[in-house]
């Protein structure tokens, strides 16, 4: 959830440094590589080109300029030195409409721009819609609500934050129009807790493109908390006292890191990857290879969604697409060294579009300072052991060492941390982190055996005096184009079948494997984690005979607890795991226009055409799920929750790749 103060000079404050941005960045030069970001310089040519040729018009809104990357067969033949044929995919709206275009940013060209029906959803929110809600303020109706709760003096209305919340698709009148429902705040005396004092009962449905109100709902007063519930280290020593300081523990590499930065590229032990940085999925891992063979050609967050479980007026339509709504990497934070990462890491900046309210500067290049984290760590784990007491306590083992990519994006009341892992023994793991705050819900119990606690904790936990937690699922998408030794592979399934029918052998039964090459897209709709699933090349084969593969396994899938028409629009997490043919339109796993589709968008359309995926180059979907049942222990603030899965050779090589491991020269020996 995207969140803005309600005051004049923190809208003042916002332009002033966009238009500094503007005016003052620098030229960039030419891209050294066709999968880097766009510069500065290209994001606004790519508006220029469209306002200059009249395809959009003075005042537009660019809600997204990103890069369109080159084919696959342009990119893998790219040579350094080559100057790369450049173009950005842009999504704007005038007139209450929205379009896209590709823009050919190397010789001025563009596509026809194409209308984007509502029946195929509305463009994530962007800043030039959310920079000042002080026309609600304003709003006679939504006055009366605030009254009614005791906050009628102008400086009590000025701590009022309004958070503006996609609506979802629910077929209700009001979501033919571009809106938003806001739920309020109550921040005066806040600190870093601007969540903590609910306005409960109150909803502002508002129309962004007309700028109003169009109604205000107001199902009853409900106390606003008075507590901030405030967790800065003052205000917690104040409440609670703190425990004795750790003693330093320090992370250092004296001799300098074992990976190099290069541009775009990142090479540690025998990996080699691409880093880029987008607005809408934030990191995106390209090219990955490890000793020089191919296993990744892109890797990157495909959707979050999170639905929230209480059916009640002011919240059933709490369905968030955290993503394509709002923005991984435009709600990236800054990472501090020593705290979100190691303090040994590299901080890498990003660069995105941002649109603001100024028709006099169509589209911002918005800086993102150190919102991706590279770093090294040693797990205090072997990556391999072995101790035989049978031959005189010989021991081997290597200390584990991993390289981890990372960024967190805060997504309003939640922190998102998300880490691509790599290892020495050739797998990817891809971590997901949950912290930050769970969104509260104001009540009237103080304890669950209040006259009203049963019915105020029925869609979730009491959490504080007056504040519930309400249940919830984040559901989280990535998109894996998985190239085995090359883009020719195939999808297998392998299941592990119980055999009771042991002739001659006292067991009873055991498991075996069957393995089947999956044809279509249409039968690659899986959820049993228990199977195998594999991507392998058919066209090569490791020093047994083995078609060299890779398999992903799941270690965090869960299913949705939900009917479908809750989630149509999210139709990604019907299923743990999808395999498609690559496309290049096929980029997000809810599509380009999850707000407010009323349609199935995304996998359940790119499946249609039950496209072959034998010998093909295929991508892999895969969502790994949190259902949040709420507790205590989750306020103020979130202790860290993780769920992961791994990419991990199968038959890829010949032996252990870690095998030749040096011992490492911090090792203690008994």
């Amino acid at each position: 959830m995207i969140i803005t103060r309600l005051v004049d000079a923190t809208r003042s404050l916002v332009i002033a440094v966009l238009l500094t941005v503007t005016l003052g960045i620098a030229s960039g030069a030419a891209a050294p590589h066709p999968m880097d970001p766009l510069s500065g310089d290209e994001i606004i040519a790519a508006a220029t080109i469209l306002l200059d040729a009249g395809a959009a018009q003075p005042g537009a809104i660019f809600q997204a300029v990103d890069l369109r990357e080159p084919s696959k067969d342009a990119v893998l033949a790219f040579k350094p030195g080559q100057a790369p044929a450049r173009r950005a995919i842009v999504f704007y709206r005038q007139n209450k409409r929205s379009f896209k275009s590709i823009v050919n940013l190397t010789d001025g060209t563009f596509t026809p721009p194409v209308e984007i029906p509502r029946t195929d959803g509305q463009l994530g929110l962007t800043i030039q819609e959310i920079i000042d809600f002080s026309f609600v303020i304003e709003d006679p109706a939504f006055r009366r609500a605030m009254a009614r709760r005791g906050i009628n003096k102008p400086d009590e209305l000025a701590k009022v934050l309004v958070t503006p919340l996609t609506p979802g698709s629910f077929g209700l009148p009001e979501e033919q129009r571009r809106i938003v429902k806001a739920q309020m705040y109550n921040t005066a005396g806040a600190g870093i807790n601007l969540f903590a004092r609910p306005i409960e009962g109150v909803q502002a449905i508002i129309d962004l493109d007309d700028r109003k109100v169009l109604d205000v709902i107001d199902t009853g007063v409900v106390p606003v908390p008075s507590d901030t519930q405030d967790f800065d280290e003052a205000t917690v020593a104040a409440r609670f006292g703190l425990r004795p300081p750790l003693k330093p523990i320090r992370v250092t590499q004296p001799q300098g890191r074992n990976f190099t930065v290069d541009g775009g590229f990142v090479a540690w032990q025998k990996w080699r990857f691409h880093v880029r940085f987008e607005r809408r999925a934030g990191t995106v891992i390209s090219l990955a290879t490890y000793d020089g063979r191919s296993v990744l050609y892109q890797g990157s967050l495909g959707e979050v969604f999170v639905p929230y479980q209480d059916p009640t007026t002011n919240w059933f339509y709490r369905t968030f697409m955290d993503a394509g709504e709002f923005g991984f990497g435009a709600l990236s934070s800054p990472l501090a060294l020593g705290l979100d990462v190691p303090e040994n890491a590299v901080l890498l900046d990003g660069l995105i579009s941002a649109a603001i309210p100024d028709p006099s500067v169509p589209v911002v290049p918005l800086p993102l300072p150190s919102v991706v984290g590279v770093f090294e760590r040693l797990t205090g784990n072997p990556a391999w052991r072995h101790f035989e007491f049978l031959a005189n306590g010989l021991y081997e083992g290597r200390a584990e060492v991993e390289l981890v990519v990372r960024m967190i994006a805060q997504v309003g009341n939640y922190d998102y941390i998300i880490d691509w892992i790599f290892t020495q023994h050739g797998s990817i793991r891809v971590e997901v982190a949950l912290t930050g705050i769970d969104i509260p819900k104001g009540v009237r119990s103080t304890t669950v055996g209040d006259k009203t606690g049963a019915g105020d904790t029925a869609f979730g936990t009491l959490v504080a005096p007056h504040i519930v937690a309400p249940f919830h699922s984040h559901h989280f998408n990535f998109r894996l184009d998985v190239d085995v030794d090359g883009p020719s592979n195939s999808f297998v399934r392998g299941r592990l079948k119980t055999v009771t029918d042991l002739v001659g052998s006292p067991r009873k039964s055991i498991w075996v494997l069957e393995e089947q090459v999956l044809a279509r897209e249409q039968d690659a709709r899986l959820d049993d984690a228990d199977d195998v699933w594999k991507v392998v090349n058919p066209g090569r084969t490791n020093a047994r005979g083995y078609h060299t593969g890779y398999a992903l396994h799941a270690h965090s899938h869960a299913n949705p607890l939900l009917v479908k028409a809750d989630f149509r629009r999210a139709g990604f997490i019907e299923h743990a795991l999808w395999v498609t043919a690559f496309d290049a339109d096929e980029r997000y796993a809810a599509g380009d226009t999850p707000n407010q589709n009323p349609g199935e968008p995304g996998l359940p359309q790119y499946v249609a055409d039950n496209a072959s995926i034998v010998n093909r180059d295929v991508v892999l979907w895969h969502t790994l799920t949190f259902h949040h049942v709420t507790a205590a222990e989750d306020y103020p603030v979130l202790p860290r929750e993780h769920g992961a899965f791994e990419l991990r050779p199968m038959n890829f090589f010949d032996r252990n790749p870690a095998l030749d491991l040096r011992r490492a020269p911090f090792e203690v020996r008994p």
